[in-house]
C-alpha cells in the first residue's frame, strides 16, 4: 500500500525577507537554530530544509505560524514537539538498550522510535511528538543526530566508528528529569526486549510495522499509522 501524502513544502523564499523585517543577521538565526551561518544560508538558499525543531525555532523568532514556512506540513506537527525530552528519550534508549555497554546508532534511533510510537499507541499521546520519517534504515526521528551530537558534545556518550558502524558508549549515568516514571518503565520495557538483539533484527521488526510500509522513502510518518498495530506487536 503506497501513502498518497503530501509531501512538505518549506517556503524557503519567505525566510530572507523575514529575517530582514526583523532585523536580524543570518548569523544570529543560525546561532538560534544551533547552525553554522553557511548552512543556514543553505536554508535561505532551498538548498536544506529545516527539521521540525528548526521550523518551530524559524517561526518564533521570525513572528510567524509555521504554516507560512511551509504547505502539507505533516501530521506529527500537530502535537507538541518536546526536543529536550527528545533528546533524554534518545540517552535513555542508549542507556537501557546498550549490550556489553554499547549500542549501534541505527539500533538505537529505532528504539526510540518503538518506544515513542507504541507509547502513542497505548495512551493516545506521544513522548516526544518529534517527526519521524522514512529512512533506508527505518523509522528516524529528523533531530536525532542533533541529539547525539549534543550528547557527545555534553560527554553524556562516546561515538566509536567501527568500520561503517557507529558505536554509541553511555557514559554518564543520570537521573532522567522529563520523562515521567511511566515513560521510563515504556523505555526500560522496549529496550530490554531488543537488548540482546541485532541491529538487523530490529530493522526487521520496523520495517514490517505498519507505520513503515504504508509511507515511501523520505516521508514524515504520521503517529496514528501505528494505531492499527495489535499490543503485541508494537515492540
Amino acid at each position: 500500500m503506497i501513502s498518497c501524502m503530501a509531501m512538505p513544502v518549506f517556503a524557503y523564499g519567505k525566510l530572507r525577507p523575514l529575517r530582514q523585517a526583523k532585523g536580524l543577521t543570518q548569523g544570529e538565526i543560525a546561532t538560534e537554530l544551533g547552525i553554522s551561518r553557511p548552512t543556514y544560508v543553505l536554508m535561505e538558499q532551498g538548498q536544506r530544509e529545516p527539521t521540525l525543531s528548526q521550523l518551530y525555532t524559524l517561526s518564533r523568532l521570525l513572528g510567524v505560524d509555521m504554516s507560512e514556512l511551509g504547505s502539507n506540513l505533516p501530521a506529527a506537527t500537530q502535537y507538541p514537539f518536546d526536543y529536550p525530552k527528545l533528546k533524554e528519550l534518545v540517552f535513555a534508549c542508549a542507556s537501557a538498550g546498550a549490550e556489553n555497554g554499547t549500542i549501534t546508532k541505527t539500533k538505537l534511533a529505532l528504539l526510540v522510535y518503538l518506544a515513542d510510537f507504541s507509547w502513542y499507541r497505548l495512551t493516545g499521546r506521544a513522548i516526544t511528538g518529534a517527526l519521524y520519517r522514512h529512512t533506508t534504515r527505518g523509522p528516524v526521528a529528523d533531530d536525532f543526530f542533533r541529539a547525539l551530537d549534543e550528547l557527545y558534545e555534553g560527554q553524556a556518550i562516546a561515538i566509536e566508528p567501527t568500520g561503517v558502524t557507529m558505536i554509541i558508549r553511555p557514559i554518564e549515568r543520570t537521573q532522567p528529569t522529563l520523562l515521567n516514571q511511566e515513560e521510563q518503565l515504556h523505555v526500560q520495557k522496549v529496550c530490554t526486549k531488543w537488548r540482546k538483539e541485532s541491529t538487523e533484527a530490529v530493522m526487521r521488526f520496523t520495517s514490517m510495522q505498519t507505520p513503515f510500509k504504508t509511507s515511501t522513502p523520505g516521508e514524515p510518518i504520521a503517529y496514528e499509522s501505528i494505531m492499527s498495530t495489535p499490543e503485541n506487536e508494537l515492540y
